[in-house]
């Protein structure tokens, strides 16, 4: 790998980890629009079995979810030019414990005009008991 090519994969990679910290960040100061903007407009969101497509399906979605703390962990990164396979675990902390959880946020983040996007995100949960 020429040192232009690792200076790209180093700068993509922490462009995607910040990405994901702000996915978390702005749920927790329940700034859901400015979330919804980490998304691209066709995004494809699944949770709770159900397939949500586009910004106002997954509002909808956000509208009803509960509220609480979620904590990104281990990220793994598998970057193709403009796209990457990520898989990372996760800790959801609910205000009303019997909605806290764990599990991986699965996600296809995508090179766009203004960085980076989540395309897609499937979240498999393991419930936590309490």
């Amino acid at each position: 790998m020429t040192g232009q090519a690792e200076f790209q994969r180093i700068s993509d990679e922490l462009a995607i980890r910040t990405l994901f910290d702000e996915y978390c960040l702005r749920l927790e100061v329940n700034d859901f629009e400015e979330w919804l903007d980490l998304f691209t407009a066709d995004s494809v969101y699944e949770v709770f079995r159900r397939e949500l497509a586009g910004h106002d399906a997954i509002r909808e979605m956000l509208s009803q979810a509960p509220h609480g703390v979620h904590i990104g962990g281990a990220l793994r990164i598998e970057l193709d030019g403009d796209r990457a396979d990520t898989v990372q675990n996760y800790q959801f902390i609910g205000e009303d414990p019997a909605t806290s959880n764990a599990g991986w946020y699965y996600r296809t983040v995508v090179r766009t005009d203004e960085g980076w996007k989540i395309a897609r995100t499937r979240v498999k949960m393991q419930k936590v008991k309490g």
